[in-house]
Formats: C-alpha cells, sequence, structure tokens
C-alpha cells in the first residue's frame, strides 16, 4: 500500500492554507449596480458588477470609464478614470451617495477631475429595462 510521505502532506497543508489565504475580491454593493440617467442633462452612468463604471456624455463620441468601489454603510462611492479615458485620465473621485428605490443622489466629498465632479453632483434616476438592471437589489 501507497505511504505518503511527511514532507508531501505538509507541502499539501501549507498549498491549502495558501489558497484560503488569499483575500476575496468583493463585488460592488448591488444597489448600485446599473444603469442610472441624470434628470438634469440627460448624462448616463452605468456601474456593473464587476466594478467598472461607464458615463455616456451627449457631447463626447467616447465614453468615460474607470474602476469605483462603493461602500453601502457609509454610502461612499470612489471612482478613478482610466488613463485611456477622454477626460481626466487617473483622476479619483469620492463622493457620498443616497440611493433610493429609483433614485440616487450625488454630493462631491472630493474630485481632483473637475468635468466629471459637475456631471456626477446632481440626482439620477434608474434606467429601467436595460440588461445591467438584473444585478439591482430594490428594496
Amino acid at each position: 500500500m501507497f505511504q505518503a510521505k511527511p514532507v508531501c502532506i505538509v507541502l499539501s497543508a501549507l498549498m491549502l492554507v495558501g489558497c484560503l489565504g488569499r483575500p476575496k475580491v468583493e463585488e460592488p454593493d448591488a444597489a448600485v449596480v446599473g444603469d442610472w440617467r441624470a434628470a438634469a442633462n440627460g448624462t448616463v452612468i452605468t456601474f456593473s458588477r464587476s466594478g467598472l463604471y461607464s458615463i455616456a456624455i451627449k457631447e463626447q463620441t467616447r465614453p468615460v470609464m474607470g474602476s469605483f468601489t462603493f461602500e453601502p454603510e457609509e454610502g461612499l462611492l470612489v471612482m478613478q478614470t482610466r488613463r485611456e479615458s477622454p477626460m481626466c485620465a487617473d483622476d479619483i473621485g469620492q463622493y457620498k451617495v443616497r440611493i433610493g428605490s429609483m433614485t440616487m443622489d450625488v454630493e462631491l466629498v472630493r474630485d481632483t477631475c473637475a468635468p466629471r465632479s459637475k456631471l456626477m453632483v446632481t440626482s439620477f434616476e434608474r434606467v429601467k429595462g436595460v440588461s445591467s438592471n438584473k444585478a439591482v437589489v430594490e428594496p
């Protein structure tokens, strides 16, 4: 019969502990995931489950894209624009967000990108009927 060597057992145990010790990649809170339209200017922002966002601006042919994190307990939204975006490459913005069943109100905490903060500091309405809304949790 086959006997496992002590070295193999120890190595196997260490590999298992290493796999369990890796930090999980947190998904953004589902309440912010989806498509939102600003009533004031028609700008549409999409937050995806993958942690990416895109802002479709009427005056621009290319959307502004980047990554985001959202802390629902504090209502803190942090956005970082990608380098290749047509506006404010690599800039980081922080916003205080209040989400209702169909609305999202955004206030500026701080942002190094003035054009983005001008677009973001407003009230948004959830856009229904778009595929990314399947991830939305409504109270």
